[in-house]
């Protein structure tokens, strides 16, 4: 019997040059890891030709982004848009992934056990009452019905990484996009809005979550992506542009993002101080 696939969904759209970086360091650590059932990988973009030497498949959503993001008014929705979108059309396991991620070793064999045991997969656990200003806020969704906001049950996970099985949550995913649009329809605004409307639909619908980390490992704060990415540009020239699946080889801990953190300062002091030395020079 042939074991059921993981389909991984990357997302990038808009100007940023550095999704690629990361987007390419991450798929290098996902491609390296064996495992015994099919692995696929998309890449849903408004950039189609950057990515066509990858080992990937494209989807072309360049179309799409205005209806995805609410004419660009909130563009976290793209993600569970995108991922209700491969989910319709995808019997494997879907499993939506950030670019600034990475990938350890043993991370296929648990997300597999997860998935097969009909949880749902996260990246992280981050609190309950993740936005008290929803305090009394009440939706009306179109699978599980009423949704009320509730201060002490109320929960959020991180989406660095969501791994759902078609053929169970797409009701789940629907819901979520419907109180993401009812949440911004009450003026009520929140960058992570799409990571609590994913969680909130999850617990309201009585799905067990499995969080991933540190198998799964993201870095998505600011000081740790200015880190991680300073790297992964050397990482990236180093590899001379060709693409080679390899195990995650950037030492990442909070030890080494501080000392980059004190590093950076003391380096931009330093070139201030050059060039305000080289202007009195100049006068």
């Amino acid at each position: 019997m042939v074991s059921r696939g993981l389909t991984f969904i990357y997302i990038d759209y808009g100007d940023l040059d550095r999704l690629y970086l990361e987007l390419c360091y991450s798929l290098s650590t996902l491609r390296y890891w064996k495992f015994h059932a099919p692995v696929d990988v998309v890449i849903y973009t408004d950039k189609p030709g950057r990515y066509r030497d990858l080992p990937v498949r494209i989807v072309d959503i360049a179309s799409k982004i205005k209806e995805f993001s609410l004419n660009e008014f909130y563009h976290h929705r793209i993600k569970p848009c995108v991922l209700l979108e491969e989910m319709k059309n995808n019997s494997n396991f879907c499993v939506m992934t950030d670019t600034d991620t990475f990938f350890q070793s043993g991370f296929f064999e648990k997300l597999y056990s997860v998935v097969c045991a009909e949880s749902v997969a996260m990246d992280r656990y981050h609190g309950r009452n993740p936005f008290p200003e929803l305090a009394g806020f009440v939706a009306t969704l179109p699978n599980i019905g009423v949704y009320r906001y509730d201060q002490k049950k109320s929960v959020e996970y991180n989406s660095g990484l969501m791994a759902l099985d078609p053929t169970k949550h797409i009701p789940v995913v629907e819901d979520a996009i419907a109180l993401i649009d009812a949440i911004l329809a009450q003026n009520k605004i929140l960058i992570t809005i799409e990571q609590i409307a994913f969680s909130e639909c999850l617990r309201v619908h009585k799905i067990q979550v499995t969080t991933m980390r540190p198998l799964f490992r993201h870095y998505y704060r600011v000081a740790h992506k200015r880190y991680m990415q300073w790297h992964i540009r050397r990482w990236q020239h180093k590899q001379g542009g060709v693409f080679t699946p390899q195990h995650p080889t950037i030492p990442y801990t909070r030890t080494r993002v501080r000392f980059f953190r004190i590093w950076a300062r003391l380096n931009s002091m330093l070139i201030k101080r050059k060039l305000r030395d080289r202007e009195s020079i100049n006068h």
